[in-house]
């Protein structure tokens, strides 16, 4: 699969291609797409439901996360999204389902109508394979996430949730050394890993102590990303290393 070179547009088309080997057939098609850019301030919320299906979004700049509204709790995150992620894909495929999206940073996405993904992912069958790729990867983030959660104490929740995020970057090609941009704050990695956030604090303020990673207020450097994965059992190839869609 290629990857992101240095200064390299993020769009719809470059993304997918990471997931799947598109034809220049295909990529004519995507090109032809329309698309808009929509920039949101930092905690910004944008509503998304477009002829019953919610819109897709590509992440050109910044971080967003994904939202839900329960009654009894208000609003839940569910994900973070960084540059190179695709907001919505899934949930496209889905009758009725909107979804709302939480800027966590000032953010700069790149709005494809629905429409013309779902006509291209019916007749294109690279394309196809490309989005269901997409799809699949995302949900071993979240099996991984969530495993972590229910098998692990806060420390090692916040250690693995880490090396996610920097395989995340490294995957995409926008990561060459050990240090990545970091702007989630802990009440949001709270909410994902399931503890409050003055934990998440301790949590970084233990694993930065025992030199396993080394923090600023929007960065993280990992000292020891393989000894990370060892005693959290991250699994890389469990996300990215079994893609099979023949």
């Amino acid at each position: 699969m290629q990857r992101f070179p240095k200064g390299f547009d993020i769009t719809l088309e470059n993304v997918l291609g990471l997931y799947g080997e598109l034809g220049q057939e295909s990529l004519n098609s995507l090109y032809e797409i329309p698309r808009k850019i929509v920039e949101l301030k930092r905690n910004q919320k944008m509503f998304s439901l477009c002829d019953d299906r919610a819109d897709v979004f590509v992440v050109k700049e910044g971080w967003a996360s994904l939202c839900h509204f329960n009654d009894k709790r208000g609003q839940d995150i569910c994900n973070v999204f960084m540059p190179g992620d695709i907001i919505g894909v899934r949930e496209s495929f889905f009758e009725s389902h909107e979804i709302t999206i939480l800027a966590l940073t000032n953010c700069k996405l790149e709005r494809v109508p629905v429409e013309s993904i779902h006509k291209l992912f019916k007749t294109d069958m690279d394309i196809r394979k490309a989005v269901m790729s997409y799809i699949m990867v995302n949900d071993n983030i979240t099996i991984e996430r969530l495993r972590s959660c229910t098998h692990h104490r806060s420390e090692e929740r916040v250690a693995h949730f880490l090396l996610e995020i920097y395989t995340r970057f490294c995957f995409k090609g926008l990561l060459h050394t050990n240090i990545y941009s970091f702007p989630v704050t802990q009440d949001v990695v709270g909410e994902l890993l399931g503890i409050t956030s003055v934990h998440v604090s301790r949590c970084m303020t233990a694993l930065e102590q025992k030199k396993f990673i080394r923090k600023t207020r929007s960065s993280i450097k990992l000292l020891k990303p393989d000894e990370m994965a060892k005693i959290t059992g991250f699994d890389s190839d469990f996300i990215y290393g079994h893609i099979r869609l023949d």
